[in-house]
């Protein structure tokens, strides 16, 4: 590489280390306090988009297999309205809603914010003007950030899996009024931007099945998903899913999607530069 070119070079990446580094730090801040807004964080201001909102959960096909109203603030569902049918000798509905004071916490949304929160705190401390001395040092940042920016974002996209026998001995399915059916097991959760109820029939086998265990950690348990508690087989005979959209967790998903593709072009501008030393 002749001098003069290695001079100019050398003056593009200081550039870039002193103004454009420092740019793209206060977008993507700008960035994350906007999806901020929709999470009920630490400290949030007048200008906090949460609100209570009500959905209906229902098939889209008509089927009224089971069905919900629920109304949704934040991380929390704070009331709910549910109707199953069971399917016994004959078919019944069974209503049922959450018992006063009770509310169904999200924890995907509530993981989100974490996560969101600890990249904002990450930007917001780096000071305005501040000099990165090298691409590595960049790098490191837009790591740490992009981090937790995926974390954010997968935990609303691929949240956490739970099994049948989970759920079936959990404190949540004695929060409703009146009892579910010890048959019953009902789950509410987050995929991508929709908020998903499952709701499963089940039955024990007879201690002489050979029916295997098959359920594993998962979003939805499909019928004939057999799961054991203890000595006692059981297995799914119905199940049922139904969601509904949620506008502001497509926004959230966004945020955080921009955030990430902010660290990724600036990392890419540093590689640049350090392919021309490299070479």
């Amino acid at each position: 590489m002749a001098e003069e070119e290695e001079r100019v070079l050398q003056e593009e990446f200081r550039w870039l280390l002193l103004h454009e580094v420092n740019a793209v730090l206060r977008q993507l801040q700008t960035v994350l306090q906007e999806c901020s807004k929709w999470f009920l964080l630490p400290g949030s201001t007048e200008s906090c988009l949460v609100k209570a909102e009500k959905y209906l959960l229902t098939s889209a096909t008509g089927a009224d297999h089971v069905k919900a109203v629920i109304t949704l603030y934040g991380d929390n569902i704070c009331t709910a309205d549910m109707s199953v049918k069971i399917h016994r000798h004959s078919t019944q509905n069974f209503r049922t809603s959450f018992r006063e004071g009770l509310q169904w916490k999200l924890q995907a949304i509530q993981n989100a914010a974490n996560h969101l929160q600890a990249a904002l705190d990450h930007v917001t401390s780096i000071e305005q003007g501040y000099l990165f001395q090298t691409g590595e040092e960049v790098v490191k940042v837009m790591d740490d950030i992009m981090g937790r920016l995926n974390r954010g974002r997968d935990c609303l996209t691929t949240p956490r899996k739970r099994t049948l026998e989970e759920l079936y001995s959990s404190k949540i399915m004695k929060m409703f009024s009146p009892a579910l059916p010890n048959e019953v097991i009902v789950s509410f959760h987050i995929h991508c931007h929709k908020l998903v109820l499952g709701a499963y029939q089940v039955h024990p086998l007879q201690s002489s099945s050979q029916k295997p265990k098959t359920t594993l950690p998962a979003i939805y348990h499909p019928t004939g998903s057999v799961f054991e508690l203890g000595s006692q087989k059981y297995e799914v005979v119905q199940s049922n899913k139904v969601e509904v959209a949620v506008p502001w967790l497509n926004d959230v998903i966004t945020y955080f999607t921009v955030g990430l593709q902010l660290c990724q072009q600036l990392k890419d501008k540093i590689t640049v530069f350090q392919q021309y030393w490299k070479d």
